[in-house]
């Protein structure tokens, strides 16, 4: 009852443990750790830059359909499909997941 899937143990930071007792992080290039501002700000900046000189029309509506379908992916992975938790971590009620996971076509 209290055997964990193998593939999906995680270590107390939450990062998952595969097969041979690494975490995902024992595996990426090591860097320090920036707040999730920091990484939208420089996202965002590097967006700017890319478009050289153009003017972008409509960028919060851009940013949330950027955001939203990789967060709910993320979040739902971390939740191991769970739901229920997944909109509690999101701050969501379960319903209001549900129906932005079929929007997104991601609802099974």
């Amino acid at each position: 009852m209290t055997e964990i899937k193998r593939g999906r143990q995680r270590d107390a930071s939450g990062a998952r443990i595969n097969g041979h007792g690494r975490t995902l992080n024992d595996l990426l290039p090591q860097r320090p750790l920036l707040p999730l501002r920091s990484h939208a700000e420089r996202a965002l900046s590097d967006y700017f830059t890319s478009l050289n000189g153009s003017r972008p029309a409509d960028l919060y509506d851009l940013v949330l359909r950027e955001v939203e379908e990789p967060l709910f992916r993320v979040v739902l992975d971390y939740a191991e499909g769970n739901q229920s938790r997944a909109a509690g971590i999101l701050g969501i009620n379960r319903g209001t997941l549900r129906k932005k996971l079929k929007r997104l076509g991601l609802g099974h």
